[in-house]
């Protein structure tokens, strides 16, 4: 029972101000870490009336930025065996309390090649002599139970270790307080205390969400800042000796292990590697920093952690890893001058009345995995404090499980796909990666809890997957804008500062996968969004569209050229394209489909002359190309411009108008100034927001109104892509459904917006158009892109009618050449099969960073591997410097291969590498395609140039000129 309190509690009127809030309570914790919400929840369950104040969300500090380890104390058991005993201790009790955030994954100390012996030993002992337990495991034993560990181990021990989801351990501890009468007020920062004399008697706080102060009147503070603790202690005059440590992370994008692995020697960098839900995290260092919210991740961290944990399990630093963070150790010893991993690990209960100031204690210090311990020593404090006799009781008081009448149980990494696979229909997928659905981001708004999208993140992993936000950060954000009736520029606010913050994990790590993702989230959200603030300028060259007498295919077959192409991407289909009406026999060659999966529908050709000016640029070399280019695109697939000449303005996915050069292969036109907009959803569809989409467009001055429709009972339940949609309006129920829908509805609309579904075929866009007797236009939804497939289907379809021959899944493994000369290409077939391909030139179009075409590593090498040609303008320093929606070029975006002006890669004195080698599209270097908003023209006007060149060279000068 609740004792009568010392101090208790004295009614003060503050001055009152505009938007003030009065609280008070008996204790107020700063904090809203393990330890803070541990506190809130001792302190409430010994009757203690507590509010527990965060300037952000919960575990937003080093509680959410460590590597998720459930220590056994095995890695604190030499050298700080006080520590080591609180963690084997706390772990026990955190199996029994909170099974629910813990998965019991066991651990591993291996000792590696090149560790002695001696350690093992006095290790072993170490651990004894606290209470972990250990077992000798054999290596053949590990190896079977790890494949991933190092074959050469001399030996293994199992300790009890295990991982630690703290954001659920975080709400488990907010919603058991507050069912005892605690109080969580998140997003509010303490600015100053107040005081009677010597002692602190309140605090005034901020309310960030709103900008509201908050006087709140208490009888004791709690600092439970972690690293802010000396920032926090000054605001009252104390000062607390910190050795803040800062420490870098790095999560792959899989399970390498499903054991925690420890290297068996002193605490080290990147010596351990933890399995966490559906990652692994290895690390760690340590740096000395003043900074707590120093979070910084430095190239050499990546380097150092990645070269340690090969020694663990060989091969890893080929992985690809999925971000990087790092947190900061709040380490206090004020006994002695040790740093970093030198500093024990334990924790102190500071009580400030030796300072000086009454009504005000710290705890420092300490684990995670002993925040239980942490707020159990303090809380006894406090409680002395305030006459509060009532006992700890955390230690035998089971945490709520998160659903209802769940029996306690550890976390189980298949938990989630069973609740989607086997649970009620969970309604459109938001994140594929995390398996986050429509219905819990509602949920987890209604709560009112939930600000940011990195609120969201932390409740439910959203964007935390290999694309880290790439896809669900704009279907996330357009979601709460309809849920919580948001304005557009708050909304957009949100958007860029989550997609920034998950770039900015990825920074230190832009290399192999990570760097094609970053290029394609810079795609999505520069062109298909239209998130960044560029819009750059469109001058297309002016080109009368021609018809040509192009050689028939068994004419071709028999006397033209062999010229193969490799890559299907823009650059390689509209070279082979070129080639073949000039009379070539061609052979197309290519993994896959390039990157017209992302093509929005639209082309893109900058201002051509200006960009022609640069020297380095491919259109100082290609622009006389273009028009040849766009005539053959247009004798596909029909390109249009706007009647009256210049620019046309398409709708990208976030409602901005985007200058374009032409629309392609539709019935579409430009956006007007003077246009009522009428914008066309689908009912629960994840992939387009139309109520987002007419906002942004009345943010920017036009007249836009948004309706949804149903077109099919299963239309959003779950994971349905642009593709379905499409295939369903090409059928005549599809279409019948969409128009009988929007027709009643127009309400003098002119123009109307769909997402860009409309169909495969270019008769089901035009019907739509008729039966609406108004124009249409398209708006480009997340990949993969229906226009871009359109496209490559034409493409396709008409390289077949000119006889050219394709083959797909193939992967081009080099190239045969003789004198100098190349005179075939090598390729190895999807079967594995290889041959040799003979011709008389060869036009590589292979794609740049983003399709493969170039490849990198950590070490911040780029490669061209098919021919291992000189690589040009590769960045010395950081490859992306500004921010990922900055409308800026990154210097990676420039490198890339060196022509001639044949388009002949050269090498660094200019000269040719290879005769009859022709670079086009975005293998070569020079250009930022996405800032410029060259995208298809380059590929264009480079496609149709190297046909070109190549012909030439052959002796097929006839029809070139």
């Amino acid at each position: 029972m609740r004792g009568e309190a010392k101090l208790g509690i004295i009614s003060r009127e503050w001055p009152r101000g505009t938007g003030m809030a009065i609280m008070e309570t008996d204790v107020l914790v700063i904090g809203g870490g393990a330890t803070g919400a541990g506190l809130g929840w001792d302190l409430a369950l010994r009757g203690v009336r507590v509010v527990v104040a965060e300037m952000g969300d919960l575990s937003t500090g080093t509680s959410g930025r460590y590597h998720g380890l459930l220590h056994s104390g095995g890695r604190y058991a030499v050298k700080d065996p006080e520590s080591a005993k609180e963690c084997i201790d706390e772990n026990m009790i955190l199996r029994r309390i909170a099974p629910h955030a813990l998965e019991d994954t066991g651990g591993l100390f291996i000792l590696c090649p090149g560790d002695g012996d001696e350690y093992a030993e006095a290790w072993l002992k170490a651990c004894a002599a606290v209470g972990i337990p250990t077992r000798a495991v054999s290596v053949a034993e590990a190896r079977k139970r790890e494949p991933a560990i190092n074959p050469k181990i001399r030996a293994a021990y199992e300790v009890p270790d295990g991982s630690c989801d703290s954001w659920d351990l975080a709400h488990a501890l907010q919603q058991a307080s507050e069912q005892a009468g605690g109080k969580f007020l998140t997003y509010h920062r303490v600015d100053s205390f107040h005081m009677e004399g010597n002692r602190i008697v309140g605090a005034r706080m901020t309310n960030l969400r709103n900008g509201e102060t908050v006087d709140i009147s208490c009888a004791l503070v709690v600092n439970a800042t972690g690293p802010w603790a000396a920032q926090v202690a000054a605001l009252a005059g104390v000062k607390i000796g910190m050795r803040l440590s800062r420490g870098a992370m790095l999560a792959f994008n899989v399970r390498w292990v499903n054991t925690v692995i420890n290297r068996l020697r002193s605490p080290g960098d990147g010596d351990i590697f933890v399995p966490v839900g559906t990652v692994s995290v290895t690390g760690t260092t340590s740096v000395p920093t003043d900074d707590p919210g120093d979070t910084r991740v430095e190239r050499w961290e990546v380097e150092r952690i990645l070269s340690e944990t090969e020694v663990m399990t060989p091969g890893i630093s080929r992985a690809r890893v999925l971000r990087a963070w790092a947190g900061v150790r709040p380490l206090y010893d004020p006994h002695v001058e040790a740093q970093g991993r030198e500093a024990a690990r334990t924790f102190s209960v500071l009580d400030h009345a030796a300072e000086g100031v009454e009504g005000f204690i710290s705890v420092v210090g300490g684990k995670l995995t002993t925040f239980r311990l942490m707020a159990e020593k303090a809380a006894d404090v406090a409680c002395a404090k305030l006459g509060v006799s009532a006992p700890c009781t955390t230690a035998t008081t089971a945490l709520p499980a998160p659903e209802p009448n769940a029996r306690p149980h550890f976390h189980q990494l298949r938990g989630r796909l069973d609740r989607v696979e086997h649970g009620k229909m969970p309604g459109p997928l938001i994140c594929e990666c995390e398996l986050v659905t429509a219905p819990q981001i509602a949920e987890a708004l209604q709560t009112g809890d939930v600000v940011t999208l990195n609120d969201l993140r932390r409740d439910l992993r959203l964007g935390m997957g290999p694309c880290q936000g790439g896809f669900c950060a704009y279907r996330a954000a357009a979601l709460r804008y309809e849920l919580v009736n948001d304005t557009v520029e708050h909304t957009q606010e949100l958007l860029a500062e989550f997609v920034e913050r998950r770039f900015g994990g990825v920074k230190p790590l832009l290399w192999g996968h990570n760097l094609r993702q970053a290029l394609l989230a810079e795609h999505i959200y520069g062109r298909m969004l239209g998130v960044t603030a560029a819009d750059p300028v469109q001058r297309p060259p002016a080109f009368e569209p021609e018809t040509i007498e192009t050689p028939d295919a068994g004419q071709r077959r028999q006397t033209g050229p062999k010229v193969v192409v490799v890559g299907a991407g823009l650059a390689g289909l509209t070279a082979a394209l070129v080639a073949a009406d000039l009379g070539a026999r061609v052979e197309l060659v290519a993994a896959g489909q390039g990157a017209l999966p992302v093509h929005p529908g639209w082309i893109e050709v900058g201002d051509v002359e200006a960009l022609a000016g640069d020297e380095r640029h491919p259109y100082a070399r290609a622009a006389s190309s273009l028009a040849r280019g766009l005539n053959a695109l247009h004798r596909v697939i029909g390109l249009s411009a706007p009647e009256s000449g210049g620019a046309f303005h398409a709708l990208t996915g976030s409602g901005r108008p985007r200058q374009v050069a032409f629309a392609a292969g539709s019935v579409l036109r430009s956006l007007r100034s003077d246009d009522k907009v009428l914008v066309v959803g689908i009912d629960r569809w994840r992939d387009f927001y139309a109520p987002f989409v007419a906002g942004t467009l009345r943010n920017a001055g036009y007249d836009a109104n948004a309706i949804d429709i149903r077109l099919h009972e299963r239309t959003g339940v779950f994971d349905e892509w642009p593709v379905d949609v499409a295939n369903l309006l090409d059928r005549p129920e599809g279409l019948d459904m969409l128009t009988r829908q929007v027709k009643p509805r127009l309400d003098g609309a002119t123009v109307v917006a769909f997402p860009a579904v409309l169909g495969f075929r270019a008769t089901t866009r035009a019907r739509i158009a008729d039966a609406l007797g108004v124009p249409i236009l398209e708006i480009p939804t997340l990949p993969p892109s229906v226009p871009g497939l359109r496209l490559f289907g034409a493409l396709k379809v008409a390289l077949m009618e000119r006889g050219v021959q394709q083959t797909f899944g193939a992967q081009v493994v080099g190239l045969a050449c003789e004198q100098g000369r190349v005179t075939g290409v090598n390729i190895q077939t999807a079967n594995g099969r290889t041959r040799t391909i003979r011709c008389e030139a060869v036009i590589l179009a292979t794609g740049g960073l983003y399709g493969g075409g170039l490849e990198t590593n950590y070490r911040q090498q780029i490669v061209e591997p098919v021919a291992n040609l000189p690589v040009s303008q590769t960045p010395e320093g950081d490859w992306f410097p500004h921010p990922l929606l900055s409308g800026q070029a990154q210097p990676v975006h420039f490198a890339g291969i060196a022509t001639d002006a044949q388009l002949r890669p050269i090498d660094e004195n200019g000269k040719p590498v290879l005769d009859r080698l022709y670079i086009a599209g975005r293998l070569l270097s020079g250009y930022s395609p996405v800032v410029e908003g060259c995208t298809e023209g380059v590929d264009l006007a480079t496609g149709a140039h190297a046909a070109q060149e190549a012909l030439k060279a052959i002796g097929e000068t006839a029809r070139v000129s």
